[in-house]
């Protein structure tokens, strides 16, 4: 089918709108499994002679924060969860200065091309087990690149994306909000945990100063109110703790205090 400039732009707009919001849904469903989700992204040009090369078209990912990728691998390579719009999701490990290909490190999950969020969380599961064999190293193909984009937006669509998209994606808005909340679980589960150690970490002034304009960064920056008031308050405590001393960390405790009325 040949789509007018008019008609293909709007269906591109869609397409990556739809994209969007299936990465939102499965990041979603990882957060949820307290998995560490840094980024996602979205690319909706069926028709852009680019992806020849990696006989695909449209795609997503889900990708991880470099604290995860290094527990998940132990090397300091890239890794995360890449959704092609011709064969579904695979888990990419490329070790670094291996020189090696996304295609070939991807472990194809197989099940086909749109599966349900939580089954992919499944598969990440399988793959943080044994990320060189989980899935297959055969690549499946559901659809012909550049074929049909308009019964892969139907299917896309199931995922609670809008449909109507005339400007470029900005879901990345809704990940913000389901990353924000996620963190505060986290935090919050860490701070208040029992079995609590006081423990000896030796800093310099400026890293210490660097940790609280991160802090503060984060109280600037994130939608989550809960989460602005905590990084707040956990910034407070390590401040007067450095002005008063080790035998204050007991008393300068506000972000606990905060955490233990949210739990």
């Amino acid at each position: 089918m040949t789509y007018t400039e008019d008609c293909a732009a709007q269906l591109r707009g869609d397409l990556e709108a739809a994209i969007g919001g299936y990465m939102v849904a499965v990041a979603g469903t990882l957060l949820d499994e307290e998995v560490p989700v840094a980024s996602i992204s979205a690319y909706g040009d069926f028709d852009d002679p680019s992806q020849d090369d990696f006989a695909g078209d449209v795609e997503g990912s889900v990708e991880f924060a470099d604290a995860f990728r290094r527990r998940l691998l132990g090397d300091g390579g890239d890794a995360g969860l890449l959704w092609c719009g011709v064969s579904g999701w695979c888990f990419f490990h490329i070790p670094e200065g291996s020189g090696r290909s996304l295609l070939e490190t991807a472990r194809w999950m197989g099940g086909g091309l749109t599966p349900e969020p939580r089954r992919v969380a499944v598969f990440l599961s399988e793959a943080r087990l044994d990320a060189r064999n989980a899935g297959s190293g055969e690549r499946p193909f559901y659809r012909t690149p550049r074929s049909e984009p308009d019964a892969l937006l139907m299917r896309l669509r199931a995922f609670g994306t809008s449909g109507e998209c005339t400007e470029p994606w900005s879901g990345n808005s809704r990940f913000i909000s389901l990353r924000s909340s996620a963190t505060q679980r986290r935090a919050v589960g860490a701070l208040t945990a029992a079995g609590q150690e006081i423990v000896d970490v030796a800093l310099h002034t400026g890293e210490l100063r660097a940790l609280t304009e991160l802090l503060e960064y984060v109280e600037g920056d994130t939608p989550h109110a809960e989460l602005r008031e905590l990084a707040r308050r956990l910034a407070r405590d390590l401040a007067l703790r450095a002005r008063d001393g080790v035998e204050s960390v007991d008393e300068h405790r506000e972000a606990f205090d905060y955490a233990v009325e949210r739990r």
